[in-house]
């Protein structure tokens, strides 16, 4: 279980996020999403940024054979879609919800306004900013220094809370874009799933995969 807490988002342990939170909740405006809706788009201008209150954001970008890759995912209790509010620039990537979640939105121009008066929340933003740049750099560490049966398994084990005795993943990604997360072959991700399964380690169908005894996981890979 260490191996997956080492990736955790850190922010969960910081009391900034309650400012952001706060801040949210006082001045933004929430809003449903339903499964596959956009929250914002490729070359949109940056109207606001945006808190997850449940569900899970995919932030993809376009390649020029006019798939989606997936770059990040944005997880309940994440803020995203600020870096464009502070730099004034035309999103370069989109946000589509994965699943139905809720939303709340912080207008840019109330967001710029915060960050330039209220010390506590600018503070909080430049922390999410640091730790965004320090997940990247975890995040390319792994892609370089672990095999992929490592990578597939952390990421697994992101989705959900695992118990002693399995966990069950709802896994709302193709195995093309999960291929596209850990840096790695759409037929490589399915063929490792296959052997998982066969070993007994797994059981999965459709858009759910269920890993048996999770505290041991990667050890038994």
């Amino acid at each position: 279980m260490d191996q997956l807490h080492e990736f955790a988002d850190i922010q969960e342990k910081d009391p900034t996020k309650e400012v952001m939170l706060e801040a949210f909740r006082k001045h933004g405006i929430s809003h449903t999403y339903r499964k596959n809706e956009f929250v914002f788009q490729e070359n949109d201008l940056p109207s606001g940024a945006y808190y997850v209150a449940s569900g899970l954001i995919k932030i993809s970008q376009s390649s020029e054979e006019g798939q989606g890759i997936t770059l990040f995912l944005r997880y309940e209790g994440e803020v995203f879609g600020n870096a464009e509010v502070l730099t004034n620039i035309a999103r370069k990537r989109y946000a589509k919800c994965l699943v139905d979640s809720q939303i709340l939105t912080l207008d840019s121009r109330k967001f710029l306004e915060l960050a330039k008066e209220n010390a506590e929340f600018s503070y909080s933003v430049a922390v999410l900013g640091a730790r965004r740049l320090l997940q990247t750099q975890r995040m390319v560490e792994t892609l370089i220094s672990r095999p992929v049966a490592w990578r597939l398994a952390w990421f697994l084990l992101q989705l959900g809370k695992p118990t002693d005795e399995k966990l069950e993943v709802q896994v709302p990604l193709s195995h093309e874009e999960i291929s596209y997360v850990i840096g790695c072959s759409r037929q490589t991700v399915t063929e490792t799933l296959n052997k998982w399964r066969d070993k007994g380690l797994i059981d999965y169908a459709k858009k759910k995969i269920v890993v048996y005894h999770p505290n041991r996981f990667f050890t038994d890979i």
